[in-house]
């Protein structure tokens, strides 16, 4: 019966997964194990009781809808913590959170130690106790269910490799690639199967973000025994799997304690797995110690499916889910969807909730247009309430907002950076923008755009945050 759960749960994700934030997702939502307690009721083991907060407060409706939508039942969702961080009021969540996202949605974080009041937020999220966390490894992320194809073939023989004979071949293993293209699941099955073969092995699996925010922690409270406890988590295990680490890209205090622990792990033949977006060398803000020892090992790159990986990745979440589906419909995505597998999953997904109503059958038109509905939206006109869109998302705050007159940091600086984007971007003239932005007035534009334009040219942060913006816009050279 909780394998059942599991796989209820793992479709739930997929569903959740196109309703919010990338980093809301994998944050707060994917970090959870699911448990069946009764007949009627699912529990959610969440990492701390600040998780419970923001999952109840923000995203509990949407889980609920969406395993509902998947069963056709009323599941009571309760929720359970392994830490004892004081779970939150709605009143609390809704200060703290905005800072809270607004920090850890940014894809750079400060660089100076004078910053990291501003971090206090997300640090809050992870508990300072030095339990394993290898239980945050995905149970659906196996060799055994990763398609191998010409796009990925020499990645997954080497993480297979790397089972073999932790710390002695391809250390550190370097996976680099594009969003959607199977990175976190691959360094993932190399956790689970050396779980499966050893179960005393010390295995931790964390992020770019996660490992800044446990240091920020370590910092504020700023003891012998906090820094101790921080080091010997990282430190003193088998595999240290570390997921988007250019998330550390303009940290230096960070990097510097990163390259420590690197360095001990490696000097102790322990094994080190990371991903990136990009190869080592073309990270930018990275110290060359750190980019020489990620060079020291393999590193190796996932590329976009060809089209008879891509038929093959949808035969087998078919199998796996056992759905039934036309293969004439699976082809007709595969040929299609070319990008990569999280826009693939995405129809396949679409398609099967559709069918779900239908007993099986999908007519051409609903396949056509739900494939057309994701080409579109790739291939959006740029527009002032697009970039609003993108940069709410971005900070996790409402369109709303930047509408509004409020003047909180966590509000007005996405304000402006929205206001630069429509000018950068777009070229509209400030009254436009004003008028845009709910009537302000051109002049309150134009202060804008000069503070983020300076803000730009000197503060490394900044650039990193525009960048990664007109990157999701589409619009990055």
């Amino acid at each position: 019966m909780q394998d059942n759960i599991i796989e209820i749960w793992d479709k739930a994700l997929q569903l959740i997964e196109n309703e919010i934030s990338p980093m809301g997702f994998k944050t707060y939502v994917n970090v959870m194990v699911p448990r069946l307690t009764d007949e009627n009721t699912i529990c959610l083991l969440a990492p701390s009781k600040y998780h419970i907060g923001i999952c109840k407060t923000k995203y509990l409706d949407l889980i609920e809808n969406s395993i509902k939508h998947i069963t056709n039942k009323n599941y009571i969702i309760t929720f359970e913590s392994k830490s004892n961080i004081p779970e939150q009021t709605e009143d609390e969540f809704e200060v703290e959170e905005n800072n809270a996202s607004s920090n850890n949605v940014r894809v750079k974080e400060p660089t100076t130690v004078t910053n990291i009041e501003n971090s206090v937020s997300i640090a809050k999220e992870t508990s300072s106790n030095i339990e394993s966390i290898s239980s945050n490894l995905n149970p659906k992320y196996t060799f055994s269910n990763y398609v191998v194809g010409s796009n990925n073939r020499f990645a997954v023989a080497a993480a297979s490799a790397v089972t073999q004979e932790l710390g002695t071949k391809y250390n550190p293993l370097y996976i680099y690639g594009g969003v959607g293209l199977g990175k976190t699941h691959l360094m993932q099955a190399i956790g689970n199967e050396i779980k499966a073969k050893n179960p005393d092995a010390k295995i931790i699996y964390t992020t770019g973000d996660m490992f800044v925010s446990e240091l920020v922690t370590a910092m504020m409270k700023n003891t012998q025994n906090t820094h101790e406890d921080f080091r010997n988590k990282y430190r003193n295990v088998d595999l240290f799997l570390i997921d988007d680490v250019q998330f550390l890209a303009g940290k230096y205090k960070c990097q510097e304690e990163f390259f420590h622990t690197f360095n001990a792990l490696f000097q102790s033949d322990k094994q080190i797995v990371l991903t990136s977006e990009k190869p080592p060398k073309d990270i930018m803000d990275f110290e060359e110690r750190l980019i020489s020892r990620f060079e020291m090992g393999l590193s190796v790159d996932l590329q976009s499916p060809d089209y008879e990986t891509r038929l093959a990745i949808l035969r087998k979440k078919t199998e796996v889910g056992r759905y039934i589906i036309d293969d004439d419909v699976l082809v007709k995505v595969a040929t299609k969807m070319d990008s990569n597998i999280r826009e693939l999953e995405g129809v396949f997904n679409k398609l099967i909730a559709y069918s779900s109503f239908t007993n099986g059958d999908i007519p051409d038109s609903v396949v056509e247009n739900t494939i057309e509905s994701i080409l579109v939206k790739n291939t959006k006109v740029l527009t002032s309430k697009l970039i609003m869109q993108v940069v709410a998302k971005f900070f996790n705050i409402k369109v709303s907002d930047l509408l509004s007159d409020k003047r909180s940091n966590n509000i007005s600086k996405p304000r402006q950076i929205a206001m630069y984007l429509c000018r950068n971007c777009i070229d509209l003239s400030f009254p436009q923008i004003g008028k845009d932005f709910g009537g302000k007035d051109h002049s309150s534009v134009l202060y804008a755009y000069g503070k983020i334009t300076e803000e730009y040219e000197k503060d490394p942060e900044m650039k990193n945050i525009i960048d990664e913006l007109k990157k999701q816009l589409s619009i990055a050279e």
